[in-house]
């Protein structure tokens, strides 16, 4: 069980966020953030772009946790296991 919470914690944890608080400034903080919502934004498009409609509430959902997910262990790669 140890090793599945330390697999999640190292994937998709907050370590990243707490690493890049401690060594960025605020305007690469800033810029993290905005490419987030700039890729959530391509998602959204996307969907409507092949599904000729606006994405509802469970596509919604999905794509924001899905999004969430893969930019969180993106962040935790980056500024945590680049690291070392």
């Amino acid at each position: 069980m140890q090793d599945e919470r330390s697999f999640f914690s190292k994937w998709f944890g907050f370590s990243g966020w707490r690493i890049m608080s401690a060594k960025t400034q605020i305007f690469t903080q800033i810029l993290y953030r905005i490419i987030f919502l700039f890729g959530l934004a391509l998602l959204i498009i996307g969907y409507g772009y092949i599904t000729d409609s606006e994405p509802g509430g469970l596509p919604l959902i999905s794509m924001i946790v899905v999004w969430y997910l893969v930019f969180q262990a993106m962040i935790n790669f980056i500024f945590v296991e680049g690291s070392r």
